[in-house]
């Protein structure tokens, strides 16, 4: 009888373990459904505000300031410079922005939505460290793909920039649903994308490898051994930024430890 008593117990307490995960899984598909619910009214609200058409022009501004982002980076981007490629007057430009701080938020917005056109939180059978290094991997393929895409993206308000909104809104999920609490989960987030930030802004920031290629490394770092063998060479080798990268992304997923301890 008391073998029975605890074979019940047991079976009683699965069941009631189970419809808490049941329970935990419609409250997160219902908190999904609002978070979309609330960026569609942000996109309606941006829509009513500049009109169709205005956004259209909005567009064609944006793709034009992207193309000189790319062929002479953010510092020599102008309002108006971006107007004569145009073929427009510098004051039209004011008209759908009220500055370029205004329309850099509006580029990194772009940079950002192209490569996470779909942002889905964790799987269940998907372990949160693994979505949050493919995640934060995506958001540096994401600024590599402009020159000063680090600075144009760290930089950028969360409105227009959305993405980046919808970036920690995932990682909050995807955490919480492993076992965090929402601060821990939040701390761990702000972590990862800052080391992120960090690591392309000077990584872009840098000397590209020809510049690299002119120095005479070794007479460089004589008086610095320790740097010397730490680099190992290193240094030459593009590849070896990815490297760099995704070892310390690792000591930061692993340094969260397990939920609860």
């Amino acid at each position: 009888m008391q073998v029975m008593n605890r074979e019940d117990r047991h079976a009683r307490d699965l069941a009631r373990l189970e419809a808490a995960q049941r329970h935990t899984r419609e409250r997160m598909a219902r908190e999904q459904e609002r978070i979309d619910q609330r960026f569609e009214k942000m996109r309606e609200k941006l829509s009513q505000k500049y009109g169709e058409s205005t956004t259209d022009h909005q567009q064609r501004i944006i793709e034009a300031a992207l193309e000189l982002l790319k062929e002479d980076g953010l510092n020599n981007l102008s309002l108006r410079r971006l107007a004569r490629s145009l073929h427009m007057q510098a004051p039209a430009l004011y008209w759908h922005f009220k500055s370029k701080e205004e329309l850099v938020d509006y580029m990194a917005e772009a940079i950002l939505a192209r490569e996470f056109k779909e942002l889905v939180p964790r799987k269940d059978d998907e372990s949160w460290q693994d979505w949050l290094a493919n995640h934060m991997m995506r958001l540096r393929r994401a600024m590599l793909a402009y020159p000063d895409g680090g600075r144009v993206v760290a930089g950028a308000h969360l409105s227009p920039a959305i993405t980046l909104a919808r970036s920690l809104e995932a990682g909050l999920i995807s955490l919480s649903s492993a076992g965090f609490d929402l601060k821990t989960a939040r701390q761990i987030m702000v972590t990862a994308t800052t080391y992120t930030f960090g690591c392309v802004i000077e990584e872009q920031a840098g000397p590209t490898p020809e510049q690299l290629a002119a120095i005479d490394l070794q007479a460089f770092l004589e008086p610095y051994p320790h740097i010397a063998e730490a680099l190992d060479g290193d240094l030459r080798h593009p590849e070896s930024q990815s490297k760099y990268f995704l070892q310390g992304l690792e000591y930061i997923i692993r340094g969260a430890g397990s939920p609860g301890a």
